[in-house]
């Protein structure tokens, strides 16, 4: 049996089309094979050969997505997704099919030489059991689905180890979205084969539709291991991902599913469209439809794809006649300044002296060795240019640092360290509704867009002083001091700034919204006051007049000192 599924949230085809149709399909290059046809989205299935000119037909289809295999002895087998619906038929309601025998379609010689293997635990299965297992493959091929199940619950009374007949259990409990069911029978199913694929990645499925998305990590890895060829694993591997929130690895292997099987019924496409629009890349995302539309015409939803695709390639227009103008808001989000304070995400599970992150149900926990106890890492405050603060949401509705902080210089590292402010969030983050989030436009600008900001903005957080909120702990006390929020005063301690009153701000090197520049850039600035030092080369101003030091109220960062002095 090859029964697999992609377990998520779908539009069954129900209710309206009651149109029977035939499928007309041929193998090329010609072969004799066994052909089956299993319904994607609910309980069907059905089989039969084709002839010495690789002809096939099944007739009596119900309108909706099927997963067509065919078997070819000596070359292995093939699956792919094909649709049955009203805009591939012809006027008598028959579909034509071409499925090309390709080599690199076929399952893995590996793959095969496995599957070909029989278990002791599978040759133990009684005779009744098996005959109950035939009748259930029979009355699913009439749509007779109570009397499948009747047939499949059966067998495993008879055979409680019966693992396809589980797996089928496990699948028709999906397809009527009884997921807490499909679980049990899933792991029924690989309790009595371990080594069974199908309720491996049948598994892996119903656990991204039971929100177990850490567990379904594990399950869909090891079923993409074991088949690197299948659309289905890489598809729920992918889409595990998506909701760990790790688009990159997401995106990677949506598209090798689709690569596999372009109109494969898990739907691809939609995600990796919702992926570029989450990048702002509209044109990639109606490219995304466009594909989705060409392999499923008939979807219920088709109608309000065709919308969104038609408004996206809109605002894709816009977005490209737009590209010589700068989108501030795009080069804004490149900054560590927009990403001043997040959630939790991909946070090291590392030891670091008396504490440990760890992971627990989807969540982030500080663990203390002393006292013991979990203690909820509920956001992250900095955006990891220089290191990252681990903050906790108290039930009184407070934030706190936590003694631990994840360091970026040397690969990333834990180090442990004393909370000194417990107002971190009044300059790191912005509050969203009832959450806070990282900083936005309205920090700068107000609620009502106050135009262009002066220096003094920035130094409200930047601030040109030492004091309660300056520093990141106890004032370094030096004569020389030197924090890591020393940019503000620091720079007021330049000549360059005390003697040229006004000329020389905080957007004069830092552009708003982007606040960085090339080096070039920065000579440029440089040169407007110095045309001729070290007679107009090509040299780096910054490196030398503006070096990186080590911050004295934390030893574990360095940053640029905005004195601007000449080297010794």
């Amino acid at each position: 049996m090859r029964r697999a599924l992609l377990l998520l949230p779908v539009v069954l085809c129900v209710g309206g089309e009651s149109a029977r149709y035939e499928l007309r399909g041929r193998l090329t290059p010609a072969a004799r094979a066994s052909v089956w046809l299993h319904g994607a989205t609910s309980p069907f299935e059905d089989s039969t050969l084709s002839d010495d000119d690789g002809n096939f037909r099944f007739r009596d289809l119900a309108a909706g997505t099927y997963t067509l295999g065919a078997f070819v002895p000596g070359r292995g087998e093939l699956r792919r997704t094909i649709e049955v619906g009203p805009s591939l038929a012809d006027a008598k309601n028959r579909i034509r099919l071409v499925v090309e025998l390709r080599d690199d379609h076929f399952e893995s010689r590996d793959s095969l030489r496995r599957e070909a293997l029989v278990s002791t635990r599978e040759l133990a299965i009684p005779e009744p059991a098996r005959r109950e297992y035939e009748e259930a493959e029979k009355r699913l091929a009439r749509r007779d689905v109570a009397g499948a199940v009747a047939h499949f619950q059966h067998a495993v009374e008879i055979a409680p180890r019966f693992s396809a007949a589980w797996n089928h259990l496990g699948t028709i409990a999906y397809q009527t979205r009884d997921y807490a069911r499909a679980e049990s029978c899933f792991r029924k199913a690989l309790e009595a084969d371990p080594k069974s694929f199908q309720p491996l990645v049948n598994l892996g499925g119903v656990l991204i539709n039971l929100s177990k998305f850490d567990e379904a990590l594990q399950h869909n890895m090891y079923a993409v291991l074991t088949r690197p060829n299948d659309a289905l694993a890489n598809s729920q591997l992918g889409m595990t991902y998506f909701y760990l929130d790790k688009l990159d690895l997401s995106q990677k292997y949506l598209t090798v599913a689709k690569q596999i099987d372009p109109g494969h019924f898990s739907h691809p496409q939609l995600l990796l469209a919702e992926i570029d629009l989450r990048r702002q890349d509209r044109a990639a995302a109606a490219g995304e439809l466009d594909e989705f539309l060409k392999y499923h015409p008939d979807w219920p939803a088709a109608g309000k794809i065709k919308e969104e695709l038609a408004r996206l390639r809109g605002l894709a227009a816009l977005q490209a006649s737009a590209a010589l103008r700068p989108d501030p808001a795009q080069s804004y989000a490149a900054t560590g300044m927009a990403r001043s304070f997040s959630e939790p995400r991909d946070l090291p599970l590392q030891d670091a002296g008396r504490y440990s992150v760890v992971r627990k149900d989807s969540r982030y926990y500080l663990q203390s060795r002393d006292v013991g106890g979990l203690e909820s890492i509920d956001g992250v405050l900095g955006s990891g240019r220089h290191a990252r603060a681990l903050m906790h949401l108290g039930k009184d509705g407070a934030w706190t640092q936590l003694p631990l902080s994840l360091y970026t210089e040397g690969g990333g590292r834990y180090e442990q360290v004393t909370p000194g402010q417990t107002d971190c969030l009044s300059c790191h983050a912005t509050k969203i509704g009832e959450h806070p989030g990282a900083i936005g436009c309205a920090r700068c600008h107000g609620n009502g867009d106050t135009g262009t900001p002066t220096q003094a903005v920035c130094l409200e957080c930047h601030l040109p002083a030492s004091g309660p909120n300056s520093v990141h702990g106890p004032s370094a006390g030096a004569a020389d001091k030197f924090e890591l929020n020393s940019a503000g005063y620091r720079l007021m301690q330049s000549r360059c700034y005390r003697n040229a009153p006004g000329k020389l701000t905080c957007t004069t090197c830092h552009p708003a919204h982007s606040f960085s520049r090339e080096s070039a850039g920065y000579r440029e600035v440089c040169r407007s006051c110095h045309p001729t030092m070290h007679s107009g080369a090509a040299l780096d101003c910054v490196r030398c007049h503006m070096p990186k030091r080590r911050v004295q109220d934390d030893g574990q960062v360095m940053v640029t000192d905005h004195r601007i002095q000449r080297p010794l």
